[in-house]
């Protein structure tokens, strides 16, 4: 049997961009932006997954396509393809979930749930696996296997159908997900409106109370509606004119856990608000204080299948009241 050097070499190259070249391309991407940042042993894991994947696929194109020996290797390719994407969403990660990706900036801390796109990835994987198997068996044993569902299929391509028709629904679905994100809009005033009694002495901050509402809009112009939404604020201070009487980088309020069963597609909510209830005893701080503060927004909700939970911070400045 003779050796296909050429593409051997040419296939090498592919997916050496494919499991080295485009991973690496992203993680430089998304550190270079400040999105998320990945660890050493990440990005060295990457490497060995994508050399061993490329020294793979070299040997499977050594052999023409209508062989037992390719069709073979093809088969354990894709379990290792499979093996590969569940080391990628975590599955070999102690205490993590298997589709659970986290991403953290100074900013902004998430944690997706992408099971579902886990599943979806792993069972392409598999039917495509199953087919490459049943291709090596039949042309190992000169023999067509087949199934009878009113009328006789080959097995091989019935697995064929299947994974295609799985690598159909997966893009669909991707394609269906960034739509409706990109018509997804949250809306956040930034007049906060402010409420404050000076319990009737105006010059004595000792007495004041004080709250704060945050008024929002949810305009989801895309396919799929926003479920179990978890809503809560705390509100930080970062640095203040005069940190005796309101201390830096301290909890001062927080507003109850706000639960709203859906925001449902092709709608706009309008209007909702949020009230944060000063902590009394810094009260009289922020009313005779200057101060940055930060709004500490946390966000819980399932969206197009995909567990979403989103912690973000926005800053603000403060002016003492009195």
């Amino acid at each position: 049997m003779t050796i296909q050097w050429g593409k051997m070499i040419l296939h090498g190259l592919l997916n050496a961009v494919f499991y080295i070249g485009i991973p690496y391309g992203m993680i430089y991407l998304l550190e270079y932006l400040n999105i998320v940042s990945f660890t050493e042993v990440f990005k060295i894991s990457i490497i060995i997954f994508g050399v061993i994947g490329t020294i793979i696929s070299m040997i499977k194109h050594a052999y023409p396509k209508d062989t037992s020996a390719n069709r073979l290797i093809s088969f354990f390719i894709s379990i290792y393809s499979g093996i590969y994407l569940f080391y990628i969403f975590g599955g070999f990660t102690p205490g993590v979930e298997l589709g659970t990706y986290s991403i953290k900036t100074d900013l902004l801390q998430v944690n997706l749930g992408l099971k579902v796109i886990a599943w979806l990835l792993l069972a392409s994987t598999a039917i495509r696996g199953l087919q490459y198997l049943v291709e090596a068996i039949e042309l190992r044993k000169n023999k067509q296997y087949n199934v009878k569902v009113k009328r006789q299929f080959r097995l091989s391509k019935v697995f064929k159908a299947f994974g295609f028709l799985m690598s159909l629904v997966t893009i669909g679905y991707f394609a269906s997900v960034i739509f409706s994100g990109m018509n997804l809009r949250p809306n956040i005033d930034p007049n906060f409106a402010l409420g404050w009694n000076d319990g009737g002495t105006p010059l004595n901050p000792a007495d004041d109370t004080i709250n704060i509402t945050v008024t929002f809009d949810i305009i989801n112009g895309g396919i799929y509606a926003v479920y179990d939404v978890n809503l809560s604020m705390d509100v930080f201070t970062e640095t203040t004119s005069n940190p005796i009487a309101l201390p830096e980088y301290t909890k001062i309020g927080e507003s109850p856990n706000h639960y709203y069963p859906a925001f449902h597609s092709f709608t706009s909510t309008l209007g909702e608000t949020i009230t944060i209830d000063i902590n009394p005893l810094y009260a009289p701080g922020l009313a005779t204080t200057d101060a940055t503060l930060r709004l500490q927004i946390s966000f819980e909700t399932l969206y197009a299948l995909i567990y979403i939970d989103l912690n973000i911070s926005v800053t603000t400045p403060w002016n003492s009241l009195i």
